[in-house]
């Protein structure tokens, strides 16, 4: 019976953590291109931002002050009531992972 009980608990635990994965847009900082860009939005943070400091590592996670949000269309924080919401319409160039950009935002 305590096997069974273990055994439920780390599948429930394994599906939890299969559930909570999101892709956060950090870039792998492969390409040029991504290297010319350097900044990329946070996708669920809207307070941070990826930075492409060396090619061929991972982009570094980097957060604007308090006071500000990181908005993708100027790559750049800024004060909150210069802020807006802008789409996702594409994932950095090495990110491994696909990327739908039919599926709508989630408020939270």
């Amino acid at each position: 019976m305590q096997t069974l009980t273990v055994a439920v608990l780390l599948l429930a635990t394994l599906a939890v953590v299969q559930a909570n994965f999101i892709f956060t847009g950090q870039p792998g900082c492969k390409t040029d291109e991504e290297m010319q860009v350097v900044n990329y939005r946070h996708f669920k943070n809207k307070t941070a931002y990826w930075k492409c400091v060396t090619k061929g590592k991972p982009g570094v996670f980097q957060r604007c002050a308090n006071t500000e949000g990181y908005l993708d269309d100027v790559k750049a924080c800024v004060p909150w009531n210069q802020w807006y919401w802008t789409p996702i319409l594409s994932v950095p160039p090495s990110s491994p992972y696909p990327f739908d950009n039919t599926v709508e935002p989630v408020n939270s």
